[in-house]
């Protein structure tokens, strides 16, 4: 039955009005983009701000060298405080207001402002995946410098110092303070200690900015979307007993393997990205002993909370499965799973067209570099996105690789001095600049 004319008249009015409303949209939008772009113009342009630029471009050198000695400072996650040390006799240097470590183990410290603006994070962490005893010795090849650390996240701290003597140096006034935060705790089982106890701590927190190596990318590519992740001690046990008088027993070794082998078996999408890992598996007391117990320490990611929360419990479903298999096959109830969390980072994201965003971004076009977005990771920029305060992290400048990986991680001071200026611009958006532009940020 052919439609009314009625009702093709109401279907071609909403299509109309839908497209009108879309394009509405999106001129607000293009405006807003300019407006960012020309208030960010504003602030590079500022004589005191552009004489800033060029301390940390001209001082990139010094920037280098503390880079190395900072990582030569070893900081193994929840062993943090010899660097943390180390930076705050740093911090007290560069002139930094309150400097001081907090119960957490952070070391924080005050650019203040005129008192009529937002308080702003800027933030790198401490602590390095690298274990106590990690030779850190620095090796040169090919115009890059390894180490285990220099890039993950020893770069980021050095272009955080810098970043507030080229401030200080330049005699820049700004409307919000500036916290600055070295924090503990960001890597591996560390589960983001310093942030959250940061953020428990402070409630007048209005924007955070992190710095991290560019990860997986060229330039200074800027994060809004933080990857979360579920981790998981799984401990089977059993009666144990002898290989050969007590055969016949259930081993949680063999449970462990059932287990694995099921979890093996989950199927995840490509899209929305969502993966798992069995990265450490212990167990066993003997050659010739049964197992009495052994364990699993299981990662699951996604930048999607309710894909994450399903694939979790289809991991939970498979270890379960992989106890039944081995109780079955040795006629017993006897093998048991304890899953415990140990570990939790929300998952978050800043839409493109955010404040924080743009301003990052346009940080970049004002000095005719450019702007891009990277893709998702895991960072602590991750907590306050899931508490909704605007967040996003950024590059502590020069590119690098190989992280996690004590022969192969590696950073090169080629255009080094980027990063860190791209973050003080958009730091001083965020915050505001007394007689040229109001924080972005209410």
């Amino acid at each position: 039955m052919p439609a009314s004319p009625l009702l093709l008249t109401i279907a071609a009015t909403a299509l109309t009005l839908a497209l009108q409303a879309q394009a509405q949209a999106q001129a607000q939008n293009q405006a807003q983009n300019q407006d960012q772009d020309r208030g960010m113009a504003r602030i590079a342009a500022q004589p005191a701000v552009k004489q800033a630029l060029a301390y940390i471009e001209k001082n990139e050198p010094t920037t280098t060298a503390n880079t190395l000695a900072i990582n030569a400072i070893p900081a193994p996650t929840f062993a943090e405080g010899a660097r943390a040390a180390d930076y705050l006799a740093r911090m007290k240097a560069a002139g930094l207001r309150d400097v001081h470590l907090d119960d957490a183990g952070n070391v924080l410290g005050t650019w203040r402002g005129s008192g009529k603006g937002p308080t702003i994070v800027l933030a790198a962490h401490l602590d390095t995946v690298y274990p106590a005893g990690t030779d850190l010795t620095v090796r040169e090849k090919d115009g890059r410098l390894y180490a285990p650390g220099i890039a993950d996240n020893a770069r980021s701290l050095a272009a955080m110092l810098t970043i507030v003597n080229a401030m200080r140096d330049a005699g820049i006034a700004t409307e919000g303070d500036v916290l600055v935060c070295a924090n503990v705790g960001e890597e591996g089982l560390g589960d983001l200690k310093g942030v959250k106890h940061l953020f428990n701590q402070r409630k007048d927190i209005k924007a955070f900015v992190g710095l991290e190596p560019a990860l997986g990318a060229d330039g200074d590519p800027v994060t809004h979307i933080g990857t979360g992740s579920r981790r998981f001690k799984v401990t089977l046990r059993g009666p144990g007993g002898h290989s050969y008088e007590g055969f016949g027993l259930p081993s949680a070794v063999h449970a462990a393997g059932r287990a694995i082998a099921r979890i093996d078996e989950v199927r995840v999408p490509a899209e929305p990205k969502v993966t798992f890992n069995v990265g450490v598996v212990q167990g066993g007391q003997s050659v010739n002993s049964i197992a009495a117990e052994a364990s699993l320490l299981i990662d699951i990611r996604s930048a999607d909370a309710p894909l994450l929360a399903k694939v979790e419990q289809q991991i939970k479903a498979a270890i379960q499965q992989g106890v039944d298999d081995t109780n079955q096959r040795w006629n017993s109830k006897a093998i048991t799973a304890e899953i415990k969390l140990i570990g939790d980072r929300p998952a978050g994201q800043m839409a493109k067209d955010s404040t924080i965003v743009k301003l990052a971004l346009a940080a970049a076009t004002a000095q005719g570099r450019p702007a891009a977005l990277d893709s998702a990771h895991s960072t602590d920029a991750n907590l306050p996105m899931s508490l909704g305060i605007p967040a996003i992290t950024m590059s502590g400048g020069g590119s690098s690789g190989g992280y996690h990986s004590e022969k192969n991680e590696w950073w090169s001071p080629k255009n080094a001095h980027t990063g860190p200026q791209n973050v003080m611009l958009t730091i001083l958006g965020l915050a505001g600049v007394q007689g040229v532009a109001p924080p972005a940020i209410p």
